[in-house]
């Protein structure tokens, strides 16, 4: 069979659509060719990360996208992965985040090692997209992890990506103060909500230690397992950083309370077989047995009945005590919150962030 050139590719799409052709398709086209991809090869040689950059692609309309993402996911290929793509790599497109998709386990590695696994706006949407992405593949659980050897799993949220309120950036000392990253819409608040609501369950394999919003996503995972290396930290009250209600909430169903509030007032982390005491971890192996060990529950998860595993996840989460507001107080927080975003500290902290240094916090 003749292979297709892309431009056959898009009109196969749209024809998928039920809809006719629109002059936009054209701009699409003229985009792939840009990125050279011109042939049908081309585009189903897509690595993951690329294909996130697509929906940004001019003409790239969400039906047309998903009929495109259609032709992808019916290639003859067993395992979906990043890593292994031979296909052509979009601009600005180098993989911070993998995924394979073995049987009914899907597998989500973080593997930008020289950031230490921050989580920046582009990792944290790249995680939610692979999360949906694993759905889509039908499997029954996923496996969340760094690549393997890691000495820190996680640094947690990327302080890089905190804007001010003028629109510059975090190391922009003394222009302006900070916007509250922690909205609704932020990419790392999307993230754990994805995890804790995604249908099928999540397991947490953790090697090294975690910091910060890092031990958050821990919290969101259904499952997790670790090695003696582990620890976890949350350090907010080492930043000048308020914390989010929701976010304080995952700990609260989670923790005990008094290790929850330890954890927030000093920083410090706890160990992984301190976690394994209060029930924050299922188990505990050795480094050269997490792979194993994690595939092994994944198998299990993996074997039982999904519907009921689904049905199961939810109800969990629907029934664990959450921490409710009176509208009074949520105000009052509200305004503690935002008086926090904008003190001295705050700055001072980021400060001495970027500069490696300890903060000197005033209060004020």
């Amino acid at each position: 069979m003749e292979e297709r050139s892309i431009a056959a590719v898009v009109a196969a799409a749209r024809a998928m659509t039920g809809k006719p052709a629109r002059a936009s398709d054209h701009d699409l086209v003229e985009w792939f060719k840009e990125q050279e991809v011109s042939s049908e090869q081309d585009f189903l040689k897509l690595s993951e990360s690329a294909w996130s950059f697509v929906k940004h692609a001019p003409g790239a309309s969400l039906v047309l996208l998903d009929a495109l993402d259609h032709l992808r996911q019916t290639r003859p290929k067993e395992k979906l992965t990043d890593k292994n793509s031979e296909g052509p790599i979009l601009p600005g497109s180098k993989s911070v985040v993998e995924m394979e998709v073995h049987g009914f386990i899907g597998i989500i590695t973080m593997c930008n090692e020289s950031k230490r696994n921050a989580l920046s706006q582009r990792v944290c949407d790249e995680l939610s997209a692979l999360l949906d992405r694993c759905c889509a593949a039908g499997v029954r659980v996923v496996i969340l992890r760094s690549s393997p050897g890691v000495k820190v799993w996680s640094s947690g949220h990327d302080v890089r990506d905190f804007k001010r309120v003028d629109g510059s950036n975090a190391q922009s000392f003394g222009k302006s103060k900070f916007q509250d990253p922690l909205s609704c819409e932020d990419s790392f608040v999307k993230l754990l909500d994805r995890i804790r609501n995604l249908p099928v369950p999540v397991i947490g394999s953790i090697e090294g230690t975690v910091w910060g919003g890092a031990t958050d996503i821990c919290a969101c995972c259904d499952v997790l397992i670790a090695t003696p290396q582990t620890s976890f930290a949350i350090t907010p009250a080492k930043i000048g950083l308020p914390y989010n209600h929701s976010g304080m909430s995952h700990f609260i169903q989670v923790m005990p309370l008094h290790i929850v509030k330890w954890m927030f007032f000093s920083g410090e982390p706890i160990s992984a077989d301190q976690a394994l005491q209060i029930g924050f971890v299922n188990d505990i192996v050795p480094m050269e047995r997490l792979e194993k060990r994690t595939q092994e529950m994944a198998d299990i998860i993996a074997s039982r009945a999904p519907l009921v595993v689904h049905l199961l996840k939810r109800q969990l989460l629907c029934m664990s005590p959450q921490p409710s507001l009176t509208p009074e107080v949520f105000e009052e927080l509200h305004e503690k919150r935002k008086k926090t975003w904008s003190s001295n500290d705050m700055e001072e902290g980021v400060q001495a962030f970027f500069s490696k240094r300890p903060p000197h916090f005033r209060g004020n």
